[in-house]
């Protein structure tokens, strides 16, 4: 045990004013500047500890320097380098809310001058607070050399330095431990830079992303053009022809993507049976529309998300390729990836702009950095946004709400235009305040299955209000709005309980079942076409790019997509998913278990042959996401430029300075087809938080004008 004279020296105490000193500050900004959502016990506890440990073993490296001076200078060059980091992140987030990261810092010159342009003007009086330990520290050392520099005459023995070290991993090992107890797979399934930052720390963070850059870039500098070779070959091999009946059914028609979260193909058509034995349609509208002669619908489509879920979908949808086997590829490789995107391709075969809408904040699952380098135009997130009080919940604005004010943009956007929705009401764990409540809950044994219906009933309602929206605009003749749903809602944990509803017995309930649940539902809505209808046919997300491009007479031969048309006559009906599981009309293939149709195991009744000809199935779509592992992890998009795209860039500034550019767009635009009249009168909703919001500004106005600012500030 060390004695007491050696654990609080004047040398161990200046150290340990320096530490509480960056500790307190850095806690302190996680309150005051950054929006971390911190909820709970234990998110609290990690949010006060994890500033400590990362620097306990940064500072501690000062103590292995012998030498007086330098000891002292090396802690006072940590210091500042660990404030400058801290202050760095502080600014960058009053204007962006988000976190710097390696790319930012070494990404395009346009977003770098952005940054530093936008410096001076996010300072704030009370920011000499950060500097001001770092300032005390320097003064004292100026006007005491001689004493200060005296603490460091006696050298720290081995042991203490170690101590010192140990106790920092140690502390970072807790931390990191309760961190996945309570968020698990929180550093290989990462989605959100909050979170890192919530559980392990802003220090921690930037060495991760740090570490992660690196690595990416190390993996990506061993590729070369030649590893395209089979990949060229197999999309060569897997492009299908389209259909003439349905190829430019959509022709220089506006593209609405609407991406409904969570909604899977068994609650198309359902009817909910309340306590009373009374049935309910669970989304009304939509069915309509699934049912509608102007959509083609399919019956069969399954989601191939894997961990990053909703950003999953949105790769496979507007890229034709897959997500990651582990993590998400827009938080893992959306910041320095090339991609064949939507948006490019159409801006540079059709002169479309490009818009996405979610209410949300952008760095959640790293969207902002993804979508300039998928080609998007414009990207409304949070920012854009009232979100404030009860017209959010858990993850961002709620769908009725943020349809309506999204108006304001759409209505400024050029014609024709390519624009996605990321709805988020009907998100796990599925809560609907009070005012929103209406539509009866499941009766079964889990309330998140049972909230379930709820929100995706008040998701159906939203996406009617828009769509009438549309149609009071002129907007809607001149769409055609795709509708999918991005993964799964009730998990393969839930699925037995809720196999009552769906017509099965929760003992019966197997991993067969669970696979049949990835479907997912796909509206693809032409006004006029007439020729629509309920496609049965095995596909998947992967599928939707090369669709939507033959539906808008544009040819995808050239591209190295994974999907295929689904409405191409000689579509291949075998659907690889993110898992390795895979789909076909009359196989389910789960590890080395078949299944037929019927969901009987028949891997035992099939002889050599016939195995190794329904392997050869199997491993034909398994080759799909290998190949498609192999160009997102090495990035080979970069080697291979088709002749329609060349030129493409991703957009060199920074989305938060984007309405002066919206403003000044001078095409087609609805704005300027009504006159410069707005058409955000024709938007009707029945969302209580417009109805609260309209009697509060009727309020306003009876009272009197001198009195009415200061009520406002007071609000």
């Amino acid at each position: 045990m060390f004695k007491k004279k050696q654990i609080f020296n004047r040398r161990n105490m200046l150290f340990g004013v320096v530490s509480i000193f960056l500790w307190l500050k850095t806690y302190a900004a996680y309150w005051i500047e950054f929006d971390l959502g911190v909820s709970g016990v234990v998110q609290n506890f990690l949010l006060f500890i994890n500033p400590l440990a990362i620097i306990l073993m940064l500072f501690s490296i000062s103590l292995y320097f012998k030498k007086p001076k330098t000891s002292f200078f090396v802690l006072l060059g940590l210091l500042f380098a660990a404030t400058l980091l801290l202050y760095a992140n502080v600014l960058y987030y009053r204007e962006f809310s988000d976190f710097l990261t390696t790319n930012i810092l070494v990404g395009s010159n346009n977003v770098s001058k952005g940054v530093i342009a936008s410096t001076f003007a996010m300072m704030r009086p009370w920011d000499f607070i950060y500097w001001f330990d770092i300032v005390l520290l320097v003064a004292v050392y100026i006007r005491k050399r001689k004493s200060v520099l005296r603490l460091y005459q006696k050298p720290v023995k081995k042991r203490e330095i170690f101590a010192v070290t140990a106790l920092g991993l140690s502390l970072f090992v807790g931390n990191l431990t309760l961190a996945e107890i309570d968020r698990p797979q929180l550093l290989t399934r990462t989605f959100d830079r909050n979170y890192i930052v919530k559980y392990m720390g802003l220090n921690f963070f930037s060495g991760y992303d740090l570490f992660q850059t690196a690595q990416n870039s190390q993996i990506r500098a061993s590729a070369d053009e030649t590893q395209l070779n089979d990949i060229i070959d197999f999309t060569r091999d897997n492009y299908k022809e389209p259909n003439p009946e349905y190829f430019g059914a959509a022709k220089d028609k506006n593209v609405i993507v609407i991406a409904m979260e969570s909604v899977q193909q068994f609650v198309i058509n359902y009817e909910l049976e309340d306590e009373n034995g009374v049935k309910h349609e669970v989304m009304p509208f939509v069915n309509s529309l699934y049912n509608n002669e102007d959509s083609y619908s399919f019956s069969n489509f399954f989601h191939q998300t894997g961990q990053g879920k909703s950003s999953d979908a949105e790769v496979l949808a507007e890229t034709s390729l897959y997500g990651l086997s582990e993590g998400s590829a827009f938080q893992t490789l959306g910041s320095t990836n090339s991609f064949h995107a939507a948006p490019a391709i159409l801006e540079q075969k059709g002169n479309y702009t490009s818009a996405a809408f979610h209410g949300n904040v952008g760095s959640f699952w790293n969207r902002t950095d993804t979508y300039r380098n998928f080609g998007y135009d414009y990207f409304f997130d949070s920012a854009f946004y009232n979100v404030s009080g009860d017209r959010s919940l858990e993850y961002g604005l709620k769908d009725k709400l943020f349809f309506k004010d999204s108006v304001e943009y759409i209505e400024k956007l050029p014609q024709p235009f390519y624009t996605k929705f990321v709805t988020v009401t009907n998100h796990f764990p599925y809560p609907l305040d009070e005012k929103n409540q209406g539509f009866p809950l499941a009766q079964t044994s889990d309330d998140t299955i049972n909230q379930y219906f709820a929100t995706a009933n008040y998701l159906d309602q939203a996406i009617e209000e828009f769509f009438n929206y549309l149609k009071n605009s002129g907007l809607y003749e001149d769409s055609i709005v795709v509708l999918y749903g991005d993964h799964y809602g009730i998990s393969n944990m839930r699925n037995p309980r809720l196999a009552e509803l769906v017509g099965k017995e929760e003992g019966d309930w197997n991993e067969y079942d669970d696979a049949q649940m990835q479907r997912v539902p796909l509206i693809m809505h032409v006004p006029g076409a007439g020729n629509g209808k309920e496609f049965e046919t095995f596909s998947g997300q992967v599928d939707m790019l090369p669709t939507l491009l033959h539906l808008l007479g544009m040819e995808t031969d050239e591209f190295l997509f994974m999907g295929q048309d689904l409405l191409s006559g000689n579509h291949d009906n075998t659907v690889p998913l993110r898992n390795g599981r895979v789909m076909t009309e009359d196989y389910t293939f789960i590890g080395q278990t078949i299944y037929d149709k019927e969901g009987t195991d028949i891997t035992d009744t099939l002889s050599e042959k016939e195995i190794e000809e329904l392997h050869d199935i199997r491993d034909r779509a398994r080759e799909e996401l290998s190949h498609s592992n192999q160009m997102m992890m090495l990035d080979l998009l970069r080697f291979y430029t088709p002749s329609t795209i060349q030129g493409f860039e991703p957009n060199d500034y920074i989305y938060a300075d984007q309405l002066d550019s919206l403003n000044a767009e001078d095409g087609e635009t609805l704005l300027k087809q009504r006159d410069g009249l707005s058409s955000e009168t024709l938007y009707e909703s029945d969302a209580p938080e417009l109805i609260d919001e309209m009697n509060y500004n009727e309020f306003l106005e009876t009272l009197d004008p001198e009195t009415k600012p200061n009520f406002d500030k007071l609000n």
